[in-house]
């Protein structure tokens, strides 16, 4: 199970480029669910997955696998904590 509830992720805050690539984004699958993430570019696509995989920290929000906090895992032990938990199922 995923679930994100309500991450935001803005890069290069406070400065003339910053972006806001994320907004207050939740998601909840279950197992076995399936899900396309589709957008534009600039969309926040790639940022989405690669704040789930723990390689852009949030500045806001959570992110739990299996039901374990993944949020602030630095991102060599959140794909450990994804390949036990879907190992499992």
């Amino acid at each position: 199970m995923l679930d994100i509830c309500g991450i935001s992720k803005t890069f290069n805050a406070g400065t003339i480029n910053e972006k806001h690539a994320l907004t207050n984004v939740s998601l909840h699958l279950n197992e076995g669910d399936f899900v396309t993430v589709i957008g534009g570019n600039g969309a926040g696509k790639s940022t989405l997955l690669n704040a789930v995989a723990g390689v852009w920290p949030v500045d806001g929000g959570s992110i739990s696998i299996g039901g374990v906090d993944v949020t602030a895992l630095p991102s060599t032990s959140a794909p450990a904590i994804s390949a036990e938990f879907f190992k499992t199922r």
